[in-house]
């Protein structure tokens, strides 16, 4: 909460302080406890400005808590004693966790809705595009109505850009407010940031920069650059809208698992106190028992929250593409409704002892219903993360088996001309490698909207595969072959890249798995050094694959035959998902290094500036004496860094400080109070010391009167 304010006496201010004190949730009264900070004056002012801030997450509030808060200032009567006034008390109420949760459904809805409109405007777009592309075929020159038709277009696209902004921005801003009060599970809270991030890579820098310079190119522009432009803006809008629609069903995705995970936490709490009701009630005396009804009436409205959640469930599960495995659980709910309506039914009769018994009974199935429901989410994520594993390690196969046959049909275009007839075979086995291609981009996509580990950027490689393809298949119809040659070589080298990308999402998905079913596992790997340090591991390895560089360098594999050639690659494309997955760890390590506070060391961005430069190399299939003398410098650098390590590792023992709250009462960042201080202390040294009181007062509410 930010606060700016006026403060003002005829003589002399000398404190200021911010009061407040927390009515608990459930609590009648306010607690007596009141605490104060002192808000910094300068006592020299008899009126002045004062700036503040105060962080609710430092007063350990929790949902439903009620902040009562005023500010009070005193004056500086030495003689009589200090007098001082009071602000206007205000109230500042947390939200309930039911509040929360609604608020975040209503969001969560209204960011939907938006995807949605979106995406609907994108392939509207598309269409546009499309039909000017068409409109275009027929004219000789452009005109100022084509010229208007592209500004529009280009403003439709901004409108676009602006809209998916705001809908990282609304994204952002629940899934802090979500997190603020809620305890989420670290696998979900996980999952948030990973889709926060693909919110934030659907507008890449390059299709941004890319918008700007066609806006700049608009006022001189020929038919060709037209075409150009058009051609892009398709193929932008059309990734576009692909990576909203997949970030759309991810979302859904996450909030079916939020929801089923809020369910069980529900039912948790919900049996406990129903076992707790039920010791109460057993020694309950008659007088007692209406209150205890009370209670039970109050858990049965919250028990019918809870199945309206099942019911909510069930239907956002069902709106997935691909629902997952959720049993129905009405048998269930209505056990428990019977046992709650007979202890209701047994308290209005006095029978506290069988009352008590059926609250048990209802405590014991609502924990067995969250079992159920805990079970059903575990081999709901286990069967979903099996499969995926399974259909990520086909794209892998496919794609290494689309790479070689690529490769098969350049080589014969070396040795058959453009008249043989086999020629046509060629064209035809071109053909047939889209089609392959297309099952498996296809493949892909459906993939990438269940698993938010596969990045933006691997969609939009096999975009530029699909285009590459056309190409070729639209030269060799031609009889182009250089040209066709040049786009087949572009789609081989991106089906490369392509399979490294996939490899390496597919060994993360692995780790994942395993880490997520030991404990042990997962604390080793919050651990930034582990047992040696983590220098001296990444070091071990990039020594290992040194020699193995050196061996294939000694082999010249250029002059062995097809067979050693294709074993050459897969050697190739191997080494180069090693030194990706290395440069990986660099900096997932350098990432640990600046959480410590340690920052990220020079030599480290270096190293992975390096691994880049002979990962380019080994994907061309390239070993020379710079990429050995470069790997050997690798190694140097790691064993400087991981002495550096050991040092710091003993510093840590030997250095030691205790955490200190630090409250920031300048809240520059929201008000220009430091400008405004230097500005009003400027002016006020211009003000002849000589002056009376009253004139100085004057000269003072002068300087505040300006408009800030």
């Amino acid at each position: 909460l930010y606060y700016q304010g006026t403060v003002k006496d005829d003589y002399g201010l000398s404190r200021l302080i911010f009061a407040w004190s927390v009515k608990r949730a459930g609590s009648e009264n306010t607690s007596t406890d009141m605490r104060t900070r002192d808000i910094q004056l300068d006592k020299t002012l008899l009126q002045q400005q004062f700036f503040y801030f105060m962080d609710m997450a430092t007063l350990f509030v929790q949902p439903g808590d009620e902040v009562e808060y005023y500010f009070e200032i005193w004056d500086n009567d030495g003689v009589t004693g200090s007098k001082s006034t009071r602000s206007v008390k205000r109230i500042f109420k947390i939200p309930t966790l039911d509040e929360i949760e609604k608020l975040t459904e209503k969001k969560n809805d209204d960011i939907k809705d938006k995807m949605e409109s979106v995406i609907r405007q994108s392939q509207s777009l598309q269409k546009q595009v499309e039909d000017m592309q068409k409109k275009m075929v027929d004219k000789k020159e452009v005109g100022w109505q084509e010229k208007q038709t592209l500004k529009q277009l280009l403003d439709k696209q901004k409108s676009v850009q602006e809209q998916i902004q705001e809908i990282q921005k609304e994204n952002k801003e629940k899934s802090l407010q979500e997190n603020q009060y809620k305890e989420l599970a670290p696998e979900l809270i996980e999952k948030q940031k990973q889709l926060e991030e693909l919110f934030n890579k659907v507008m890449s820098e390059d299709m941004k920069k890319m918008y700007e310079e066609l806006q700049k190119m608009l006022e001189n522009i020929d038919k060709d650059k037209v075409a150009e432009m058009l051609e892009k803006m398709k193929d932008d809008t059309k990734g576009l809208e692909k990576e909203l629609d997949r970030n759309l069903e991810l979302f859904k995705q996450l909030e079916v698992e939020q929801k089923l995970q809020q369910t069980i936490d529900k039912l948790d709490k919900l049996s406990e106190e129903h076992k707790k009701l039920s010791d109460e009630t057993k020694d309950a005396s008659k007088e007692n028992l209406a209150k205890q009804q009370e209670k039970q009436a109050d858990l049965k409205n919250q028990f019918d929250q809870v199945k309206d959640d099942l019911k909510a469930l069930q239907k956002k599960n069902s709106e997935l593409e691909e629902p997952n495995k959720i049993e129905n659980t009405d048998a269930e709910e209505k056990d428990i409704d019977q046992d709650m309506d007979s202890s209701s039914e047994e308290m209005k009769s006095g029978k506290s002892q069988k009352a008590s018994q059926s609250q048990k009974s209802a405590s014991g199935k609502m924990k067995k219903l969250s079992e159920k429901l805990s079970e059903m989410q575990k081999e709901m994520e286990e069967e979903k993360e099996g499969e995926d594993m399974e259909a990520m390690r086909q794209i892998l196969d496919n794609l290494v088996k689309i790479s070689f046959d690529q490769e098969d049909i350049m080589n014969q275009l070396t040795v058959v001309s453009t008249t043989n007839p086999k020629y046509l075979q060629i064209i035809q086995h071109q053909k047939n490698l889209k089609d392959d291609l297309k099952i498996v981009s296809d493949s892909l996509y459906a993939l990438s909207k269940r698993q938010a580990s596969i990045e933006p950027f691997i969609i939009r490689e096999m975009s530029t595969v699909e285009t590459n393809m056309d190409e070729a298949v639209s030269q060799l119809n031609s009889r182009s072959v250089p040209t066709a040659k040049t786009r087949q070589q572009y789609a081989m080298t991106s089906v490369n890249n392509l399979a490294l990308m996939i490899a390496e999402s597919l060994k993360q998905m692995q780790q994942n798995m395993s880490g997520s079913g030991s404990g042990k596992s997962k604390s080793q790997c919050n651990n930034p050094k582990g047992e040696g340090g983590k220098m001296k591991s990444m070091r071990q390895m990039q020594e290992q694959m040194n020699k193995q560089l050196q061996q294939m360098k000694e082999g010249n594999p250029g002059k062995q035959g097809s067979q050693g050639q294709k074993q050459m690659s897969e050697k190739f494309a191997r080494m180069a998902a090693q030194q990706e997955a290395l440069r990986k760890q660099m900096q997932d390590y350098g990432q640990e290094l600046q959480k410590e506070g340690t920052g990220v060391e020079k030599s480290i961005k270096e190293m992975m500036q390096q691994m880049e430069e002979t990962e380019t190399d080994l994907v061309n299939k390239r070993i020379n004496m710079e990429t050995i003398k470069r790997q050997q410098d690798i190694v140097t650098r790691m064993l400087e860094s991981e002495k550096a390590e050991q040092q710091r590792e003993q510093d840590q023992k030997r250095e030691s400080e205790e955490a200190k709250d630090i409250f920031y009462n300048n809240p520059s960042k929201y008000f220009e109070y430091n400008k405004i201080k230097e500005k009003e202390t400027e002016l006020f040294r211009t003000v002849p010391p000589s002056l009376k009181p009253f004139y100085k007062s004057k000269v003072n509410a002068y300087f505040l009167s300006f408009e800030r």
